[in-house]
């Protein structure tokens, strides 16, 4: 049995064995209204996908998420490559990036909601917000732990200021950018759902929120573990793009 076939099959234990105790806990000291089992919520689900509503809740929040996500790791380590290796641009942008960075997304929520309705396009700017200061503070502090004898080998060679960025910096700066987008990616799906929950008539927050207001707990669960399945998702096929095509990059 090879490692990766015994990491699937204790993943898939895990899982069951967490389901198990659930359903037990769900039906011994709780009613469904309060806690549902995961067999309740899986019946739920199955009658609300039938209604093709799920389907659509779930494109819906993904799209968010991809539009803002790159958009947000892209800007990201932009700027922390840029914060990094100038200093003149530390000097420049760094306090108001700081300034800007401990205001959480949901503070700007209403200013997004008059200047860009409740649109696509508010959301998008919400998730871009969130995921590029995770990715910036990774991305500088990948550039600050830039080895100072790889910069000196890379001039003592006749490298210039590009080429030591582009081959020296860049390449060594890649495992802080894959672990901040990693990172972002959480970040991304939470501010997704609080988005949707305020300022959506689609999406998976839409359906939480809805469904409180309804009573319907099972319903609301339905939202939270189809979450929990997006971001396992999510998770896993970022490492398996990193691991495929980004292998070089990982930190070791």
């Amino acid at each position: 049995m090879n490692t990766r076939y015994r990491t699937w099959v204790r993943g898939t234990l895990s899982v069951i064995a967490t389901l198990i105790l659930w359903e037990a806990i769900a039906r011994l000291f709780f009613v469904s209204a309060v806690l549902p089992a995961p067999s309740a919520i899986i019946r739920e689900m199955v009658a609300y996908a039938a209604t093709g509503r799920l389907g659509f809740d779930v494109l819906m929040s993904v799209q968010r998420v991809a539009v803002g996500f790159f958009a947000g790791s892209a800007l990201g380590a932009v700027l922390g490559l840029l914060l990094g290796s100038q200093t003149s641009a530390r000097w420049l942008l760094d306090p108001p990036l700081q300034f800007f960075r401990f205001i959480p997304p949901i503070a700007w929520l209403t200013p997004v909601l008059i200047w860009f309705g409740i649109g696509e396009n508010g959301k998008y700017v919400l998730i871009t917000y969130t995921t590029t200061f995770m990715v910036m503070i990774n991305t500088y502090a990948g550039v600050v732990a830039v080895q100072r004898n790889r910069l000196r080998a890379a001039r003592c060679l006749g490298a210039g200021p590009l080429q030591v960025f582009l081959y020296v910096i860049v390449p060594s700066t890649m495992p802080f950018i894959l672990t901040g987008m990693q990172i972002g990616m959480a970040n991304s799906l939470q501010t997704v759902i609080v988005a949707e929950m305020l300022a959506a008539n689609e999406g998976l927050g839409h359906l939480i929120i809805s469904s409180r207001v309804s009573l319907a707990t099972e319903l609301a669960y339905v939202g939270i573990f189809l979450l929990g399945v997006l971001g396992l998702l999510s998770d896993t096929a970022f490492r398996k793009f990193v691991a495929q095509f980004a292998w070089r990059y990982r930190f070791n």
